[in-house]
């Protein structure tokens, strides 16, 4: 499970089914659900 912000719990959050994804520049992301409410939440990853 990866961490990222939840803009409707307003915090940050563990995330459900966390997937990294490459978004079109080619920059690594992390995609998922709120545990808490069920909010899709994305969370932008460093470089390799």
């Amino acid at each position: 499970m990866g961490k990222g912000y939840c803009v409707k719990c307003k915090s940050k959050r563990e995330m459900k089914d966390a997937k990294e994804v490459t978004m079109k520049n080619k920059r690594r992301a992390m995609k998922g659900v709120c545990v808490s409410c069920g909010t899709n939440m994305f969370c932008i990853l460093g470089n390799k």
